[in-house]
């Protein structure tokens, strides 16, 4: 069978011109594998590699991606992974790329690109954003290898606020939720701040924070604002019941954690000793041997984000808060 010219193609950025409207970027993966902890990580390899060949940026229209989406044999979502950051998801995801029959995709910006789309073109339809995010969906689950049978995408922490459009869009994918205590959170957050938890940096609107508030420089308190509303969305979510959604917690182990997320989508762990070892090696950092956080601080303790997650954690896991 004849391959497809634009196998191995992703796109992987969308840029915006009030003059020229929507262009998007792509990438020849040639025959990297999309293994690294983030899908921008990739990203950066195979463009230092196009810089080495002199090979120019490739760009296109989006009607382009939504014209071939449908010609290039493709996966369908098995899964998506919502947390709320710091929570253990990275360390499934990273489990699960070592087998090469799983496609897997973490926190692509281009995903996020298009669910915010709105922010620079305040027009936009949630038609339009739902064929461009699944155009997108199904480049990234291309067969690139003839061997994939599982496709997994996790998604930024904020996109939990994305719930109902994602939901609707893929009714019958199971929906796999993480959380964590706010306290551990946080501490992780001190020493390596994402993106959700600096001020400014993701629109205060869309993370449900009071937009007149102020924190002067206050991360961690800010931060906490932030995990109040990812808890109170992930309460919302649980009382719905919907029967393609699931929930774990990290106190839960990783152990715990991976064959839960196993036995809920049916991706079967091929090599339970890889994941298993996988574990003993911190899961933004491969080679980096995994050591036990040390116990957080009362400094670290926010009310407003502690009752939230209590909230959730009584409501959905029956279980007592110590």
């Amino acid at each position: 069978m004849m391959e497809h010219p634009l196998k191995n193609w992703l796109p992987y950025q969308l840029s915006y011109e009030e003059k020229d409207g929507w262009n998007l970027s792509w990438m020849d993966l040639e025959d990297i594998r999309i293994t690294a902890p983030f899908f921008d990580q990739t990203i950066s390899a195979c463009s230092i590699q196009r810089k080495e060949k002199r090979r120019i940026q490739s760009n296109s229209s989006v009607d382009f991606l939504t014209s071939i989406a449908q010609e290039i044999p493709h996966l369908k979502p098995d899964a998506f992974i919502f947390h709320v950051s710091r929570c253990g998801s990275t360390l499934i995801t990273q489990a699960f790329s070592e087998e090469e029959q799983n496609i897997v995709i973490s926190e692509a910006p281009l995903l996020d690109e298009i669910l915010r789309a709105e922010e620079k073109a305040p027009n936009i339809s949630l038609t339009q954003k739902e064929l461009w995010f699944k155009a997108t969906i199904n480049l990234m689950g291309q067969f690139r290898n003839d061997k994939e049978s599982a496709f997994i995408i996790k998604l930024d922490s904020w996109h939990l606020h994305f719930y109902e459009q994602l939901r609707t869009w893929f009714p019958d994918t199971p929906f796999f939720f993480l959380s964590r205590t706010p306290d551990e959170v946080l501490a992780s957050h001190k020493k390596l701040a994402g993106l959700h938890s600096i001020p400014g940096m993701i629109n205060k609107k869309l993370l449900q924070i009071d937009p007149i508030k102020e924190y002067g420089g206050d991360f961690s308190r800010y931060t906490a604002d932030v995990l109040q509303g990812y808890y109170q969305q992930l309460l919302k979510i649980q009382r719905q019941q919907h029967q393609k959604n699931t929930f774990a917690d990290y106190a839960d182990g990783a152990a715990e954690m991976i064959s839960s997320f196993a036995s809920f989508t049916g991706i079967e762990i091929r090599n339970p000793e890889g994941v298993k070892a996988r574990l003993n090696y911190h899961s933004k950092a491969g080679s980096e041997p995994f050591k036990k956080e040390p116990p957080t601080s009362p400094e670290d303790q926010y009310q407003q984000a502690s009752r939230a997650y209590e909230n959730f954690r009584q409501v959905h896991f029956n279980k007592d808060i110590a």
